[in-house]
């Protein structure tokens, strides 16, 4: 046994070592590539590229040596031939390119940075199909880090992230016309792609799409077929990239064209910083005034009053996050207008008993705890106490020192001794229920693929897990509104847009007989910043597209006195 476990090791050892070899020698045609670009690469035969990804994925699915041979591995077509160093689009030899097309910066669009967004690409595609690609690509920095070759400053950073959202928020568009003229929907293929068509904002210079074309083949034929100008041709799903199980429900919360167009539209946009300005470290008056001004200050003169939260600070795009003046001392803290705004509606006031149910790692905590003044007894509540545990320092940093954190039953078949102990002695709980996400689009935008799984049963994954989210949802509920003294507020929060999460579970709620949960009624406040416009006025409904949040979705409920 112990031998046969040798020649194993042997075996993916030298596997992973001639992997490490082409590794090093296309890095090495690359940096000459660079340097000169009439270097081209040869092409491999495609049966040769093919059997080299069936190997590939066998080792991950299998080996023990996945990570390295996952480090190694390198297209067998490699995109070197076309980096640029922007020379080629400038009279001054130092010039370089920047994504954004501005001149002020310095990313370069090399063959090294193209060939690591294939690399994250694969890696989840591979190996880690449920993992959000943010989590990836953190982590494969973090791993290049020790690698010579793949030192990245942040501008080169925030372009690599740009290149791998860009590919995700286009991604259906990418596959309907890679499948339209006979190629398989490949990680590589996607990127070339996208960096050579589909990002037409980014205002690639001619010459990378030429260099595009030149390596790969079948580029000629999908110039011809300009993802741009086919976009009447296709589908409104896959115009606006929606995956199958979410359609009907936002169909359901959209029901004429226009608006359904223009809120999916407003899922595709990249999303701003926002910020929320602390006011246990700040005076709630003139606290944001003297945040944002120190942020301006800071050279972020872009940044402004968020148009609803009175506490929001926003800065249209991201920022190294280190940069931002108060945020390591707890003056301001990232958090979503949207999140902000759903967070408010608990409207908690010191000295109260107030529950954060499914906290999570607590950023609505510390703006609940900051509504309390510090004063009084805030609990967050989560299945996943490790979860809850790395809410800790963020309470820390913020000066928050009422918030005490509990651990609560996730089987859905077990009472919760703690909550049972506890129930009708909250004045306010909020319920930040587990979802879908659908609402997070624009700023997770391969959750569209990752929630519902990537393989070939995509539709009917999605519609699978949606249905088996819901009873769990209407379960945490029940749960939670137990919690809530007579004449206590709930709020019920998802950042999601499928009335099946929203609406329907509200109206489901409310037509409970059980003891426990009877003597409910919606309670819309009248003077919210936000008005009440779903269902009547009964619901808040946000999104990107009509309020410049996140979606999310919020129900106010009162519990009568008498019960």
């Amino acid at each position: 046994m112990k031998e046969e476990e040798g020649q194993k090791r042997d075996t993916n050892g030298s596997i992973g070592l001639i992997f490490l070899k082409i590794k090093r020698f296309r890095r090495t045609i690359s940096k000459e590539a660079e340097r000169s670009p009439e270097i081209e690469m040869p092409h491999f035969p495609s049966k040769v590229k093919i059997a080299c990804y069936y190997l590939l994925s066998v080792i991950h699915a299998s080996s023990a040596f996945s990570t390295i041979t996952l480090k190694a591995r390198r297209r067998c077509q490699p995109p070197s031939s076309f980096a640029l160093n922007a020379a080629s689009t400038s009279n001054d030899p130092n010039a370089t390119f920047s994504p954004n097309n501005n001149p002020t910066a310095t990313v370069k669009i090399s063959s090294t940075l193209i060939n690591s967004a294939i690399d994250v690409l694969e890696e989840q595609h591979f190996r880690r199909p449920d993992t959000p690609l943010d989590s990836i690509l953190r982590n494969y920095i973090k791993r290049s880090s020790s690698d010579d070759d793949l030192q990245y400053d942040l501008d080169e950073k925030d372009a690599l992230r740009e290149i791998i959202l860009g590919v995700a928020r286009s991604q259906y568009k990418i596959d309907c016309k890679l499948k339209g003229i006979g190629l398989q929907c490949t990680p590589e293929n996607r990127v070339i792609a996208h960096v050579g068509f589909v990002a037409g904002a980014l205002k690639y210079p001619p010459e990378l799409v030429n260099k595009l074309i030149k390596s790969y083949d079948w580029m000629q034929e999908f110039k011809s077929q300009s993802i741009h100008d086919d976009f009447a041709s296709m589908d409104l799903q896959t115009r606006f990239e929606c995956p199958d199980w979410a359609w009907p429900g936002l169909n359901e919360a959209f029901p004429t064209q226009d608006e359904l167009t223009r809120q999916l539209d407003g899922l595709l946009q990249p999303p701003p910083l926002d910020l929320r300005v602390n006011t246990l470290k700040s005076s709630k008056v003139a606290g944001r005034d003297e945040a944002l001004h120190a942020i301006q200050s800071a050279g972020f003169d872009n940044a402004k009053p968020t148009p609803w939260s009175p506490l929001g600070i926003r800065l249209d795009k991201r920022v190294p996050l280190g940069n931002l003046p108060g945020l390591l001392d707890g003056i301001v803290e990232p958090q979503d207008e949207g999140s902000q705004l759903v967070a408010a509606l608990l409207n908690a006031q010191p000295g109260e008993a107030v529950a954060d149910y499914c906290a999570g790692t607590g950023g609505k905590t510390l703006a609940i705890a900051a509504q309390m003044q510090n004063k009084g007894r805030l609990y967050s509540l989560d299945v996943d106490g490790d979860r809850l545990e790395r809410g800790r320092p963020r309470c820390a940093k913020a000066g928050v020192g009422n918030v005490q954190r509990q651990t609560v039953q996730a089987d859905m078949t077990r009472k919760d001794k703690w909550c049972k102990r506890r129930n009708r002695t909250f004045d306010r709980v909020l319920v930040d229920a587990p979802c879908s996400g659908v609402g997070s689009w624009r700023r997770k935008p391969d959750a569209r693929r990752t929630w519902g799984g990537l393989g070939s049963n995509n539709v009917d994954e999605g519609v699978d897990r949606l249905k088996e989210l819901l009873p769990l949802q209407q379960h945490i509920l029940r749960r939670a509104a137990r919690l809530v003294k007579p004449g206590g507020r709930l709020v019920y929060v998802t950042c999601s847009l499928l009335p099946e999460e929203n609406e329907h579970q509200i109206e489901e709620f409310l037509k409970c007989d059980e003891g426990e949960v009877v003597g409910w009624k919606l309670d819309a406040p009248a003077d919210f910043v936000v008005p009440f416009e779903a269902g009547n006025g009964h619901y808040l409904r946000l999104t990107p597209a009509q309020h410049g949040t996140d979606g999310f979705f919020a129900a106010v409920l009162r519990r009568d006195e008498e019960n």
